[in-house]
């Protein structure tokens, strides 16, 4: 029997298919939702809640509805009525929930207005929005299939592995470290020219409390997690192309709150290490975590964030880490990320007033690390602080697709130019920081100063910035920067 005809049967058969329907009307925008955001909900614990919730729930629901309708003569003749109207009503609801992290809930309801009065002409060709539904489901299930197993059959974080013994570096000295991350702060040489044209005080502020700013330094990749997934696994990953969000990137999330070199090698040489960050983005998927220490624990996390669904106080969460360990003789690692100054937000209400925004809320970052800094300073004199931005602020840039393809000298300073400062804890880092000029040596740098081992300096990356091609089928890299 060929497809064609069995689908024929199918529509025009006298058999009604409730449970087929309500599994229908979660499966599609359960598959759009994975085929969207797999690399943030790829747990075990999505997977067991969302089946639960768009498959087994509108399943037996629909079911149910079904045969009370079927049992009373009144309701029995639109039982098919209530089929045609549960399985575009259902699926809407969830398209609404995945699109947009919530109901909406006038549309919702001017749909189903609708659907009712449709149903009158229109019931007994439910079936055939079954068999759309289907239709549709091969796209992103192609997707998400390939995306799966592409993760069982090749090792995602193979470009993590080292080409020397730096995993096994023995540290002569153990100072605390603290890496602190002030989201998109950007460098002095872009800050001062345009689109910025900014003057800002804290490059100087900094080089008064001893630290060592570094001149035109660039991160290496354009966005968060990329860049920070590079930077900790102290390797370029030259992601060329991403399917979904030019944002995302594969297994980034597990690297960088969960199993890295970098927290490898402290916890290697006796470290007890902290992750403090300002809300769940880089834990959205539940990783699994090799820190000792996390502020945010995956429990308070939402099965739909929206990336800012949980929001800590960063300095406080510190300032009680801090207390809690002062009378431990154990060396300690933080990973400190505050969402300041951030990056523009492509809001639509143009580049001057994004301008304007991301330079306000440049001085409160510095109020901020000013705060954070003097209290380190008193509690832990002694300590090396490095504070990296992961990118630039992308001031100037108009939207997402320029971002992305701009060849602008100017533009693309906006996008990498990054601030990286260290306060180191002696004078002996001048013999191995000399060629610090991006984010993804910064860590190989630190190690080879604690280790006393300049060989380690002999595997330095390349101090060149990509960009990242959103639906692109070429797996090559674009350089944009190179310093």
């Amino acid at each position: 029997m060929g497809f064609g005809k069995s689908i024929k049967e199918f529509v025009n058969s006298d058999k009604d298919y409730p449970v087929l329907t309500g599994f229908l009307a979660g499966f599609y925008p359960l598959l759009f939702f994975y085929d969207a955001n797999y690399e943030s909900i790829n747990s075990i614990q999505h997977l067991a809640f969302f089946a639960g919730l768009f498959l087994i729930l509108p399943s037996l629901s629909v079911y149910a509805a079904y045969k009370l309708v079927s049992r009373f003569s009144k309701t029995k003749p639109y039982k098919r009525h209530l089929l045609f109207i549960l399985v575009i009503e259902i699926a809407a609801a969830f398209l609404s929930q995945v699109q947009y992290l919530t109901l909406k809930k006038k549309i919702l309801l001017a749909l189903l207005i609708v659907l009712v009065l449709l149903s009158k002409k229109l019931h007994d060709h439910y079936k055939k929005v079954l068999v759309f539904m289907m239709l549709l489901c091969i796209f992103p299930a192609v997707n998400v299939v390939n995306t799966f197993l592409s993760k069982q059959f090749v090792d995602t974080k193979a470009w993590m592995r080292q080409p020397d013994h730096v995993k096994n570096v023995k540290f002569v000295q153990k100072p605390n470290v603290y890496f602190i991350e002030p989201d998109g702060y950007t460098g002095s040489d872009a800050m001062a020219d345009v689109p910025y044209k900014y003057h800002d005080t804290m490059y100087d502020y900094l080089k008064l409390q001893s630290f060592t700013v570094y001149e035109k330094t660039i991160s290496n990749y354009p966005a968060s997690l990329a860049s920070n997934a590079s930077m900790l696994g102290m390797k370029h990953h030259y992601l060329g192309k991403i399917l979904s969000s030019p944002f995302e990137m594969q297994d980034a999330r597990n690297i960088i709150s969960a199993d890295n070199p970098v927290v490898e090698i402290f916890r290697k040489n006796d470290y007890k290490t902290f992750f403090i960050v300002e809300d769940e983005y880089f834990q959205k998927n539940f990783s699994r975590g090799q820190y000792d220490y996390y502020n945010i624990q995956n429990s308070e996390i939402p099965f739909f964030s929206d990336d800012n669904s949980v929001k800590k106080d960063v300095y406080r969460d510190l300032e009680k880490c801090i207390a809690a360990e002062r009378n431990s003789a154990q060396p300690k690692f933080y990973f400190v990320e505050k969402l300041l100054p951030h990056h523009i937000a492509f809001d639509g209400s143009g580049v001057a007033n994004e301008r304007k925004s991301y330079l306000d809320d440049i001085e409160t970052c510095n109020k901020w690390l000013k705060k954070t800094i003097s209290m380190i300073g008193k509690n832990d004199p002694n300590a090396i602080i490095l504070i990296v931005g992961d990118h630039g602020g992308w001031v100037g840039i108009e939207n997402n697709r320029q971002m992305f393809s701009t060849k602008d000298p100017k533009l693309l300073r906006s996008i990498f130019s990054n601030l990286i400062a260290i306060k180191w804890h002696d004078k002996a880092h001048v013999k191995y920081d000399a060629k610090l000029r991006s984010n993804v040596n910064i860590f190989r740098v630190l190690f080879a100063c604690l280790g006393q081992d300049a060989t380690l300096l002999q595997n330095l990356q390349p101090d060149e910035a990509y960009h990242i091609r959103q639906h692109s089928f070429s797996k090559k890299p674009e350089k944009v920067l190179e310093r």
